[in-house]
């Protein structure tokens, strides 16, 4: 009987860019790879003005993208079912707004300037932890898996950190639950080492290749990432991991809550 894996992904490239090869891997093993990103939600408009300089940059590689928050997300959306397509995994889309997009009760945005996206939960933030850990036990509940896949938050991302909160409560919650495993967040581990020695899951040349292609389909994210050398950087990166093989990298301890391994 093939296994079921949950990957939870924060945002619409997070698990494809941290764990694209592992996902292609548990493929060709034959298992079902089940995708599911948090924050995907198609609303959020009128946009908070920082929200609409990251539409700028996404533009420049995607004039389609639109001129609105749904119209950006239903754009992104379509770049992960691409993506997903190539890894065979199946994409599930939540629908919370990311940190961009959010506002609080008095109509302020959450995110205002660059510092906000990696500022500690507030008041808000960890009722929205609730509402995410029950969505995803929802998931965890319908699909039985054998492992759950999600973000460590290394770097710190405000989204990262609600993901990583959100599934480490779903777990708790279930008795003989599934194994965890706690990926390492790229690009934002390209930035800092693992704090702690971390497992890695290796990698065929097939799967690094299929990580790529499925990467790549991203395409309005990459001009605000990192240049066109991209694939060269997660390549150092993935044999930096496995020792000149290339390598992913997760924990099998939860994080702790400012999530940084």
């Amino acid at each position: 009987m093939s296994r079921t894996v949950l990957v939870v992904s924060a945002h619409l490239d997070d698990a494809v860019l941290s764990r694209g090869g592992t996902i292609a891997a548990l493929n060709a093993r034959g298992a079902r790879v089940v995708v599911v990103t948090v924050f995907a939600g198609c609303a959020g408009d009128p946009m908070p003005p920082f929200a609409g300089q990251y539409h700028g940059w996404w533009r420049k590689a995607c004039p389609a993208i639109g001129g609105t928050a749904a119209d950006g997300m239903r754009l992104r959306r379509e770049e992960d079912r691409r993506a997903c397509a190539v890894l065979g995994a199946e994409p599930v889309h939540l629908d919370f707004l990311e940190a961009l997009y959010r506002r609080g009760p008095g109509g302020s945005p959450r995110c205002a300037v660059g510092d906000d996206l990696f500022s500690p939960p507030g008041p808000d933030d960890l009722t929205l932890v609730k509402a995410v850990a029950a969505e995803l036990g929802e998931w965890i509940s319908r699909l039985a898996p054998d492992e759950v896949h999600a973000p460590a938050a290394v770097g710190g991302h405000l989204d990262h950190v609600l993901t990583a909160q959100g599934c480490a409560a779903a777990l708790r919650d279930v008795a003989d639950g599934p194994r965890a495993r706690w990926y390492e967040d790229l690009p934002y581990a390209l930035e800092q080492p693992a704090h702690r020695p971390a497992a890695v899951e290796p990698l065929t040349g097939d799967d690094w290749r299929r990580k790529i292609e499925a990467a790549a389909a991203y395409r309005s994210q990459h001009p605000m990432l990192w240049d066109d050398d991209w694939p060269d950087l997660l390549l150092a990166h993935a044999r930096a991991a496995g020792g000149d093989s290339p390598a992913e990298r997760h924990w099998d301890a939860a994080p702790p809550p400012d999530g940084d391994h």
